[in-house]
């Protein structure tokens, strides 16, 4: 069978159109907690600040260093700011610890709810993906001990399956801590 050239063209353009838009696709997959540590992580180097608020606990500072520590083992302590450090988190990705009660980066990023505590239960915590133009991943609980599940949790991604946007921690720091998928 003999093909004339003006279907070959037409076939060399449809696997043209499909090859364009299966990359494009591919290109703009929305991320979720699976693709974790990525985007805060570029070629093994962490390249996101890590926030954790001024008036935070010392279990706070304590979850981003795991965090820090578990995507770069030489990492720079200039790499976790305090809330009041930053001047705009705008063109940023970011790693948000500690809820709004006492992180004003968490509140900016929850979009400044009336009450600070009206999204967490007591006993649990959550980690949320934030995307804009950016990405920000909060890793807050309803108390400091909440928090610092998550960030155990989180700091031990590859021991777990992500998925989602956002997923729910409970649990104590000497007992099985459990993980459900929430968005």
């Amino acid at each position: 069978m003999v093909i004339g050239e003006k279907t070959r063209n037409i076939i060399f353009f449809c696997i043209i159109i499909i090859v364009i838009f299966t990359i494009s696709v591919v290109a703009t997959k929305d991320f979720d907690l699976s693709d974790y540590p990525k985007p805060f992580v570029k070629e093994n180097v962490l390249t996101s600040v890590i926030i954790v608020g001024e008036n935070a606990k010392i279990g706070d500072m304590m979850g981003a260093i795991d965090i820090a520590a578990s995507l770069e083992p030489q990492f720079e302590p200039s790499i976790i700011k305090l809330d009041t450090e930053i001047d705009s988190i705008k063109g940023k990705n970011i790693i948000v610890v500690g809820g709004p009660c006492v992180n004003t980066v968490a509140a900016e990023i929850m979009g400044w709810p009336q009450k600070c505590d009206q999204d967490f239960e007591p006993g649990k915590a959550k980690i949320k993906l934030f995307e804009d133009e950016n990405f920000a991943l909060l890793v807050a609980g309803y108390s400091v001990t909440d928090t610092t599940i998550a960030c155990k949790i989180l700091s031990n991604y590859k021991d777990y399956n992500f998925n989602g946007s956002e997923i729910e921690t409970a649990g104590t720091v000497l007992d099985d801590m459990i993980i459900k998928k929430i968005k």
